[in-house]
């Protein structure tokens, strides 16, 4: 896995190690194989995203566009993103893929959803996903 953030986001040690550890959780959850990408920018435009978020089909590499997000909800989209990531790698991601339901996103709308409560219920401190201040 490699994890590139965007310096300019100003995340703490303690984001950058929840997020870290966040996307560790969903490739072995998922199961994801091989190397990935995450990128969390702060900008959408030099990454061709259009919403929050995107998976470059064929390519493992999601970005997800992070500025004036709390965390939780950056870490729901690198999950959205990267089940879309082994719906790829399994071979289901065929064809244009709608932006709003149908079986692509909602799978990977509630997978995400339910990544993110494993995540945060796995380790007391993980629920610092949810805290928008450093607690320690």
């Amino acid at each position: 896995m490699n994890l590139y953030v965007d310096e300019d986001l100003n995340y703490n040690p303690e984001q950058m190690k929840l997020a870290g550890e966040f996307i560790l959780f969903c490739a072995d959850s998922l199961p994801i194989e091989g190397d990935f990408e995450v990128h969390l920018v702060n900008s959408r435009k030099p990454h061709g995203i259009s919403t929050t978020a995107l998976y470059e089909v064929g390519n493992n590499c999601c970005k997800v566009y992070c500025r004036k997000r709390a965390l939780a909800d950056v870490l729901r989209s690198v999950a959205h993103e990267m089940t879309h990531m082994m719906q790829d790698q399994i071979g289901i991601l065929k064809g244009p893929i709608r932006d709003a339901g149908g079986f692509h996103e909602d799978q990977a709308n509630s997978k995400a959803g339910e990544l993110i409560k494993l995540f945060a219920k796995s380790d007391p401190m993980r629920k610092a996903i949810y805290e928008s201040v450093r607690r320690f």
